[in-house]
């Protein structure tokens, strides 16, 4: 008798979750027929099985790692670490358009203390010269700030990067790596903005699931013949198909 119980039992579990995943497997067959454009691909399900679980916490230890990783690229690098940026460099970074410009600077006439007082003076001239006037009021904001801004700091990262591009570009060397630090700022920056909306978030939220399809299609580009695919397939937390996988 507890035998047939327990059979019974276990035929229900599997047939109760077969229902369950219908609905899913049904949009899975929809997705494929979409990425066929339309083609009617004779979808057949082997097998369908949920695989992981992303949740707005492991997503946060993702990007977490994520924006450490690319840091640590920056400040590990022979311009941006702690003992090269220091506040002298800044100082001397930001002082640097002054040195290659005469003193007192003369322009139209008229005689200025120095380029940076000939800059602030004509700051709508040239978008270089207002750019230069951004770069110099966001270093001393910097160097007054200097004790709290701690190693890694992006705003200090791009206004250093921003002088040393301009130097490179004065004299005629490659710009390329601050160029790549530019990028890399840029992917950190949006990593910072997705982890402080996520940080707003219930840690326990799903955001997609992943489900592992086991499927045979009639591929037209095969003449019809019957092929065995393997693929995942992401679905937002409300369980619609957003995007697929290739098994490697």
């Amino acid at each position: 008798m507890k035998k047939l119980i327990y059979l019974f039992l276990t035929l229900l579990i599997v047939s109760c979750s077969s229902d369950s995943n219908q609905v899913h497997i049904d949009k899975v067959k929809q997705q494929v027929k979409k990425s066929a454009m339309g083609v009617e691909m004779n979808y057949k399900n082997i097998t369908f099985k949920w695989v992981d679980t992303l949740t707005v916490k492991k997503q946060l230890t993702i990007f977490n790692t994520e924006y450490e990783k690319g840091i640590s690229v920056i400040i590990n690098s022979p311009y941006f670490s702690k003992d090269v940026l220091t506040k002298k460099e800044l100082i001397s970074l930001r002082s640097w358009e002054n040195g290659i410009r005469d003193t007192p600077f003369k322009y139209d006439g008229k005689k200025y203390k120095n380029y940076e007082g000939f800059a602030f003076a004509n700051r709508d001239m040239s978008s270089f010269i207002a750019d230069l006037c951004n770069q110099i009021e966001i270093s001393d904001k910097l160097i007054k700030n200097w004790d709290n801004l701690g190693e890694g700091n992006l705003e200090l990262i791009k206004n250093a990067n921003w002088y040393y591009q301009r130097k490179a570009n004065y004299n005629g060397t490659s710009e390329d790596f601050f160029t790549s630090i530019t990028t890399l700022v840029e992917a950190l920056e949006e990593l910072q903005t997705e982890i402080g909306s996520l940080s707003d978030l219930n840690p326990n939220d799903i955001i997609e699931v992943k489900a592992l399809n086991n499927y045979k299609i009639n591929n037209p580009l095969l003449n019809g013949a019957e092929v065995d695919i393997t693929k995942y397939f992401i679905f937002d937390k409300d369980y619609n198909v957003i995007r697929t996988e290739d098994v490697e």
